[in-house]
C-alpha cells in the first residue's frame, strides 16, 4: 500500500481486514478505541493523512521517552492496535498474530504445505534465515492474493492469474517488484518439478535488473562520534546501559540485531574477544574486545538486573521489569536520541541512527589507510566489493576541501 492515505480510510480497510483474518470482536472493539485516540490526536495536529511518523509522534505524546517502551500492558495495547494500522498501510493486508519483533506469516491453508516444502528446501540449500523471511514476505502476499482471487489449488495456477499477481505488484517499488520477481521464479520452478503444475510459470515472468547506485553510507566524523559518546549520563541503569551498546556500534561496528540479541556466552572475558553469529548473514563474527568497550561492558553488568528479578541471557535489557531483551528498534531510538542530545550538526535526510555509527568507523579506518580486506573482515562484509561504497565517504570530503589551483603561466618556455 504505501501511498497517500486518509486516516479514517486506513482505519475501516485495517479493520475490515482484521475481521477477515478472524480477529475477535473483542480485539477489534479495543483496537478502535485507540485508533480513535489517534484521530482525536491528529485532528488537533490538523493531519489528515496517515504516517508511520503520526504514529510514533502520538505515542510519544501519551508516553514520552519510548526507548524502553513497551513496559506496561497499556503500552502493549497502544502498540498492538497502532501496528496493525501500520502493517496494513504499509502491505495492504494483515498477517501478525504476535508483538514480538520477529513476525509471523500468514498463507492460506490449501497453499501451506507447498510453501512450507519450498521454504525447507532453501534452508536446506543453506540459506540465511534472513533471506528465509524476505522470501515469506513475497509468498504471503503472492499467495493471499491469489486466494483473493479465487484459487483454491495450486494446481490450478493459470497464466491470466500470474499475470493480475504481476499487475498488481506494480504499484510498489521498482526493488520489491524485482525481488517479488526473483522469489516467484525460485517458487514456481520448484512446483513444476515437484509436478504441482503442468507448466513452468517461471517462463512467463518478465526479466528484471533493479540497479541503483549504492546510498552514500552516512558517516560522521571521530570528533562528532566522541560527542555523541560523551554526552551519555553513565551515573545511573540507563545511561550505563546505553554507552556500552552505542560503544558496541561505535568502536566495533556491530549491526543493532547483533547487539539488541547479544548473550553472556558471546563475551569471551578470557581470550579478550565477542564472537557472535550474525542474523543478516549467519556467519561466526569474532572481534577483540577492547578495553573501553570491555569496560563500558563491565560497568553496566554491575547495575544489570541479576536474578531472581531476570534469567535472561541477553546482555542489555530494559531498566524495567518485566527485564527483557531489548527489540532490535529500541537502539535506534537510543542512539536518535543522543545525536540530538549532542549537538552535532545532522543535516536534512542524513541518517542518524546505530548503522551511522557502523558508517563512521569505515570512514575512520579508510582515514587511517587501513586496507579494504581488513576492513571488510571487521564489518564482515562478504567481500571488499560491498565495502567499495565506503570509498565515496572520502570522495565527498575531498570534494568539500578542494586545493587552490595555481595560476598558468602564458608565457612560451615558462
Amino acid at each position: 500500500m504505501e501511498a497517500k492515505v486518509k486516516l479514517q480510510e486506513l482505519i475501516n480497510a485495517t479493520e475490515k481486514c482484521m475481521k477477515k483474518q478472524g480477529y475477535s470482536k473483542s480485539t477489534i472493539s479495543e483496537y478502535k478505541k485507540f485508533w480513535k485516540m489517534l484521530s482525536v490526536y491528529a485532528n488537533e495536529k490538523n493531519i489528515g493523512e496517515y504516517t508511520t511518523e503520526l504514529s510514533h509522534a502520538f505515542i510519544k505524546s501519551k508516553f514520552g521517552d519510548t526507548e524502553d517502551f513497551p513496559s506496561t500492558e497499556t503500552r502493549r495495547r497502544y502498540r498492538a492496535s497502532l501496528n496493525k494500522l501500520d502493517e496494513y498501510f504499509h502491505y495492504g493486508f494483515i498477517t501478525s498474530k504476535r508483538l514480538d519483533s520477529r513476525k509471523t506469516y500468514s498463507f492460506p491453508k490449501e497453499f501451506e504445505d507447498h510453501v512450507f516444502l519450498y521454504l525447507a528446501k532453501r534452508r536446506e540449500s543453506g540459506l540465511s534465515e534472513s533471506r528465509i523471511q524476505s522470501i515469506m514476505i513475497y509468498l504471503e502476499r503472492f499467495t493471499n492474493h491469489m486466494s483473493d482471487n479465487g484459487l483454491r489449488s495450486l494446481k490450478e495456477l493459470t497464466i491470466p492469474l500470474v499475470n493480475s499477481h504481476i499487475e498488481y505488484i506494480t504499484q510498489f517499488t521498482a526493488s520489491t517488484i524485482t525481488n517479488t520477481m526473483s522469489c516467484l521464479r525460485g517458487f514456481f520452478q520448484y512446483l513444476y518439478k515437484a509436478g504441482v503444475t503442468a507448466k513452468d510459470f517461471s517462463v512467463y515472468l518478465p526479466q528484471l535488473r533493479h540497479t541503483v547506485e549504492d546510498p552514500i553510507p552516512s558517516a560522521f566524523s571521530k570528533e562528532e562520534v566522541e560527542k555523541v559518546l560523551n554526552c551519555v549520563d553513565r551515573s545511573n541503569d540507563k545511561g550505563k546501559r546505553d554507552y556500552a551498546m552505542l560503544m558496541l556500534a561505535a568502536k566495533l561496528g556491530l549491526r543493532s540485531s547483533e547487539i539488541c540479541s547479544m548473550e553472556m556466552s558471546n563475551i569471551k572475558w578470557a581470550e579478550n574477544r565477542i564472537e557472535i553469529k550474525q542474523q543478516k548473514t549467519g556467519n561466526q563474527l569474532i572481534l577483540p574486545l577492547l578495553n573501553d568497550v570491555g569496560n563500558a561492558i563491565i560497568d553496566y553488568l554491575k547495575v544489570r538486573p541479576q536474578k531472581p528479578e531476570t534469567d535472561s541471557p541477553n546482555v542489555f535489557l530494559r531498566v524495567a521489569s518485566p527485564y527483557l531483551r531489548l527489540e532490535n528498534n529500541s537502539l535506534y531510538t537510543i542512539t536518535e536520541k543522543y545525536m540530538q542530545r549532542s549537538g552535532i550538526h545532522i543535516p536534512p535526510q542524513k541518517k542518524h541512527g546505530p548503522h551511522s555509527l557502523r558508517h563512521s568507523l569505515s570512514s575512520m579506518l579508510l582515514e587511517k589507510r587501513v586496507p579494504l580486506p581488513v576492513i571488510s573482515g571487521i564489518l564482515a562484509h562478504k567481500s571488499s566489493d560491498t565495502t567499495k561504497v565506503y570509498l565515496r565517504i572520502d570522495i565527498l570530503q575531498l570534494r568539500e576541501c578542494p586545493l587552490e589551483v595555481p595560476a598558468i603561466s602564458n608565457r612560451e618556455g615558462v
